[in-house]
Formats: C-alpha cells, structure tokens, sequence
C-alpha cells in the first residue's frame, strides 16, 4: 500500500488562513506561490490553487481579487492553457465554470479580444466560457460580441466552429430574436456559402421555438415600424448633407477664385513698380534728353497707373462679391443644420411616441388578461353555484 503524499506547504497554508477569513493573507500567500513558478509548473500550480479555493468557503471571494488584482490574468491564462492537450485543457476550463455562470463580469470585457486570437486553442477555449456564461445568470445581449462568435463559424480549424455553434445556441435560447438576427444578417454576406448556411439552419432550429417565433415576429414588426421612420430620417440626413458638401465645393471654388485675383493683383502692382523702376533708371543714364523722356515716361506711367487703378477697382467689386456670396453660403449653411437639428426632434419625437403607444398596448394587454381572468373566475364561480344549488334541489327531493 502506497504512502499518502504529504500536501504542499503552501495550499495547507491557504487552507489554514481561509478558515481564519485572512483574505488578503491568502492572496499575498497565492501571489508569491504562482510568481515563483517556472514556465513548466505554473498551470500545474494554478490548477490546484483554483480547485482547493473551489472547495473552500470564501473562495470564489478570493479568487475574484486575484483576477482583479491581474495576479491570475484572463488572457494570459487562455493563452498557456492552449499549450495543454484538449483534455487537460478541458477539465481546468470547468474549474472556471461557476465562476462564469456567476462571477461572468470578471471574463466578459476579455471575450471579444480573445476571439480574434491567432490561437485557434484560446479562441475555442474562449467560446466554452462563453458558454458556461450564457448557461448562468447572466443574458448576453452585446450585438457585437454576438457577431465577434458568429464569424467563427468561418473559422479554419472545425474544432473552433464546433463550438461556436454550442455559444451560439446557448446565447440563443435566452436572445432568440438577438442571435436570429445576427446570424441571418452574416449570412446574407456569403450568398455562395452553403455550408455556412447550414451551420445558421442548424443553430437556428436549435433556439427558435413557437414562442421564439411569436417574438421574433413581434419584435421585427416593431423594428419595421420604427426602421421606416428611422430610414425617412437618415434620407433627408443625407439629403442635407449632400448640399452641405456642395456649398462646401462652392466655397472652395470661390476661395480658389479669390487667390487668382489676388496674385493678378500682385503682378499688377509689380508691374507699375518695374516701371516706376524704368523711369528713374532712364532719368539717371540720359540727363541729356531730362525734359523729352520724362513726358513720355510719365504718360506711360500714367496710363499704366490709370489702367491698374481700373483693375483695383474691378478686384475690390469682384471681393465684395466674393464676400457677399459667403455670407449668403455661411446663413444657407447655418438654415441646413437647423433643419437637421428639427428632423432629429421630430425623429426622436416619433420614437417617443412609438414607445408611449407601445407601453399603451402593453397596458391594454394586461387589462384585456385581467379581464379573461375575472370572466373564468366569474364563469367557474357560477358553476360551482350551480352545482351547489342542484345539489341542495337534490338532497331536498330525496326529503
């Protein structure tokens, strides 16, 4: 008969502390325990930590603080177990399950990060928490996530698709509607794929009962209405935004425009510059011909000036035109966006009502039941008074 072996220091340590309720002792305690673990041994280290803290009052508690705490890290987790076989890997999986079913906020903001790990083991290893996850406490109704588990059922590896149905089918038969959704909007991606499209046939036979059909067709009737609104909305969005681009384009243009007429400004006023120049530098070399050449000089400036002095004019005319027509596009613009901001009132304005009228619905509904109920008991209470009376008619004939 083999000698028991003698339990490791530190788990009899955890173990004495847990019972004291020395929390942040055993945390500390576990944190020294798993740092100083090699590469070969942490899993083997961490795997008892989790079971005896499973096993033990308190210590779902502590293991919580280790995972906030980041001394036991999600990613980091998923990431050595993919080095383990499929089995090991498995049975340590379940060690987290109550602690998804319960504790799933701890995994949740990792899920989607972790689905798009090059891993193909992470990403299945991820999809099973998802899974103990939605079989828990807790409704999985983020559409992205949804979507993040729906695109593996294009996965390379069969293993990861395999269990992307299982997420999918688990998720779906609390979010029927949700998951239907989502699935039908990816697949309507992949005409050509067939395949896929008996994964979604398969996952959606799985969570669509009568009950999930009534709803599904309930909530898309709703959804309709609101999408007609919400589509008009978004037509006259685009509408307005496509003047707001073309008044955009015109100003571009007019600011384009503006630029030419200033650079042609410029060289005018270089021109009558070099001229000025010319003039001073022909008075300088010929002082023989002082009376003759300045005439002339002074005629062609003259000219010269008269002509750009015509030019500032037309410039000037052409700026304050330019000018007006921004004012004109600047109030056009600000009449746009206030009709934008209105079409978004009335939009939520119709949202508004379409929620009152529903919530109306819903109280007719629940007034229309608690008369049925009134009318049965009413109808039940008048049978028993009949029986009840044909019975007292009875026992008086038999006097």
């Amino acid at each position: 008969m083999s000698e028991k072996q003698p339990e490791n220091p530190e788990i009899s340590k955890i173990k004495d502390f847990m019972k004291d309720e020395r929390f942040d002792d055993v945390v500390n305690i576990i944190a020294l325990y798993l740092g100083d673990a090699t590469d070969e041994d942490y899993l083997d280290r961490l795997e008892d930590v989790i079971e005896t803290l499973m096993l033990l009052h308190g210590g779902r508690t502590v293991l919580r603080f280790l995972i906030e705490r980041l001394i036991i890290d999600i990613p980091s987790l998923l990431e050595n177990l993919s080095k383990r076989d499929s089995v090991l890997r498995y049975s340590f999986l379940l060690l987290l399950k109550s602690m998804c079913e319960n504790e799933w906020d701890l995994f949740l903001p990792y899920s989607e990060d972790l689905l798009n790990s090059d891993d193909p083991n992470v990403r299945e290893a991820d999809l099973q928490l998802l899974i103990f996850i939605a079989g828990g406490e807790m409704n999985i109704e983020d559409e992205s996530l949804i979507r993040a588990i729906t695109e593996k059922l294009n996965d390379e590896k069969d293993f990861v698709v395999k269990k992307a149905i299982q997420a999918l089918s688990a998720i779906g038969m609390d979010k029927p509607s949700l998951v239907t959704r989502v699935i039908t909007n990816y697949v309507k991606e992949f005409p050509e794929d067939s395949i896929l499209k008996d994964y979604a046939d398969k996952i959606l036979k799985s969570i669509v009962s009568v009950e999930g059909i009534e709803e599904i067709v309930e909530e898309e009737e709703e959804k309709e209405d609101v999408e007609g609104e919400e589509a008009e909305i978004i037509d006259k969005e685009l509408e307005l935004k496509k003047k707001k681009i073309e008044i955009q384009k015109k100003k571009m243009e007019l600011e384009e425009k503006e630029k030419e007429l200033e650079e042609q400004y410029i060289q005018e006023k270089e021109r009558a510059l070099k001229l000025k120049e010319d003039k001073i530098d022909t008075e300088v070399q010929k002082p023989s011909k002082r009376e003759e050449l300045p005439k002339k000089v002074k005629k062609k400036i003259k000219k010269e000036e008269s002509d750009i002095l015509d030019k500032e004019i037309e410039l000037k005319k052409k700026d304050l035109e330019i000018k007006k027509k921004k004012i004109e596009l600047e109030l056009r613009e600000k009449e746009l966006e206030e009709k934008a901001i209105e079409k978004k009132e009335e939009a939520l304005k119709i949202k508004e009502e379409l929620i009152e009228k529903e919530n109306e619905l819903s109280r007719v509904e629940l007034e229309l039941k608690q008369k049925k109920i009134k009318e049965k008991e009413k109808k039940l209470l008048e049978e028993e008074l009949d029986r009840a009376d044909e019975y007292f008619n009875k026992e008086e004939g038999k006097k």
